[in-house]
């Protein structure tokens, strides 16, 4: 049976370094750039040829639009407006590398921490700023509520700051641990039920580690956008808050 880690192996496939930064081509990197690209084409395909019946492509991201746009508006209420953009395209770019990442011979950049922690703080930052721009030093007042009686606002502060500094990092590793947990469990279920195979060839009992093998791809498929989504939920509710008055 191989290593199942060797898919999460990073390999430099392009050397390029500047002025002592590494700016190398790696697997990663060309599997994030045709993820993107993928995106992109999809989008154009189907926006470009207006029909009276839409294709079934068109209505593939018509659905996908509303769905996201559910989602962006459930979580960040009258904000949504300004938030969908962004959330459509993070949600759709971790979604195809979730899935894409479970085809054989591809990489799954979304199991790599550097990535996952990568995007959480972007959106982190982002609403750093965002809050910061709308809201002004009251932004700060996130960390102490009105209300909280003066012996206790140390403590308040130190547990609301904590809980605001973890964020990236609890964002970033639930995608990360979940990908890799999940892509071992394939890997070494899928080894398990080739040889289960091999040893009862020809016989009935072939057919048993075959579908639970198949069952358990569509599961991992449903995670893999389950965690797009839990992804794209919590960013709004981070984001949104920048938006929202401080007293609330």
């Amino acid at each position: 049976m191989s290593d199942p880690m060797s898919s999460f192996v990073v390999k430099e496939l392009i050397p390029i370094h500047i002025a002592g930064i590494d700016l190398s081509i790696t697997n990663s990197s060309i599997f994030m750039i045709f993820v993107t690209l993928l995106i992109c084409v999809l989008f154009v395909s189907g926006a470009s040829k207006k029909k009276l019946i839409p294709s079934k492509l068109q209505l593939i991201i018509e659905k996908s639009i509303f769905f996201i746009g559910g989602i962006v508006k459930t979580s960040a209420g009258q904000n949504s407006v300004l938030l969908f953009p962004y959330m459509l395209a993070l949600f759709l770019f971790i979604m195809f590398g979730n899935v894409i990442g479970l085809f054989p011979f591809a990489f799954s950049f979304t199991s790599q921490i550097a990535v996952t922690i990568g995007m959480a703080l972007i959106v982190f930052m982002s609403s750093i700023i965002i809050g910061l721009v709308k809201q002004g030093k009251h932004y700060f007042r996130h960390f102490c509520p009105e209300g909280i009686p003066g012996y206790l606002a140390p403590f308040f502060v130190v547990v609301e700051l904590l809980s605001f500094m973890f964020r990236p990092i609890s964002l970033g590793i639930r995608l990360f641990a979940n990908m890799v947990a999940g892509h071992i469990m394939i890997d070494v279920i899928a080894g398990f039920a080739a040889s289960m195979a091999g040893i009862a060839a020809l016989s009935v009992c072939s057919v048993i580690p075959v579908t639970v093998n198949i069952l358990l791809n569509c599961f991992k498929v449903v995670v893999c956008v389950l965690q797009a989504y839990v992804f794209v939920v919590l960013s709004c509710m981070y984001l949104s808050e920048s938006f929202a008055d401080s007293n609330h």
